[in-house]
């Protein structure tokens, strides 16, 4: 499969697991927690088949080294809650590394997204083990609130529009290392 069908697939794939996530928030019960764990797997097989088309696209290692920087700095910062957050922060991250990346800036931007829940399940292991050990509670989730259920979508929706922004302002010579001729 070439990179373009790894990228297509992967972002069905990812917007599918947002609105399974975002059933999994409005449901209770048993039917809360299915649908919770299918949204996460559906959602690491997002991140797979991105990093898939990430791995055929022309790169370096420095453009993986800040996608997961970049992801790392919006898991540990972005509560799944906070949809004001979540706009600005995956905005500005699709943004950033769609500026930095050498071809496929959109791409790169929905890397941080489909990176972000096991980033995000990665950091708060970290941070539920750091409160243990300052013998603080150590619960990693808790109830969310209804309006949760949209801000998976958000972070997609904000990290892609940061991408498209990134080419957009590419294409008219803007960007790392380049300069507008004088005029």
């Amino acid at each position: 499969m070439n990179a373009e069908r790894y990228e297509q697939l992967g972002t069905a794939t990812l917007v599918t697991a947002t609105g399974i996530v975002a059933a999994s928030i409005l449901a209770d019960g048993q039917l809360a927690k299915a649908l919770n764990g299918v949204g996460g797997l559906t959602w690491f097989a997002s991140s797979a088949l991105l990093v898939m088309a990430g791995r055929q696209s022309p790169k370096h290692r420095w453009q993986w080294a800040a996608t997961i920087g970049l992801t790392a700095a919006v898991a540990f910062v972005i509560k799944p809650t906070d949809l004001t957050l979540a706009t600005v922060g995956f905005g500005a991250t699709g943004l950033a590394i769609g500026m930095a990346a050498k071809a496929d800036p959109i791409l790169w931007a929905k890397l941080i997204p489909g990176l972000y829940l096991p980033m995000h399940i990665g950091t708060a292991i970290l941070k539920a083990v750091g409160r243990s050990a300052l013998g603080m509670e150590a619960s990693i989730r808790s109830e969310p609130p209804p309006t949760a259920a949209v801000v998976p979508f958000v972070m997609v929706v904000a990290a892609v529009a940061g991408g498209f922004l990134a080419s957009a302002l590419r294409e008219r010579g803007v960007g790392l290392g380049k300069r507008r001729p004088a005029s």
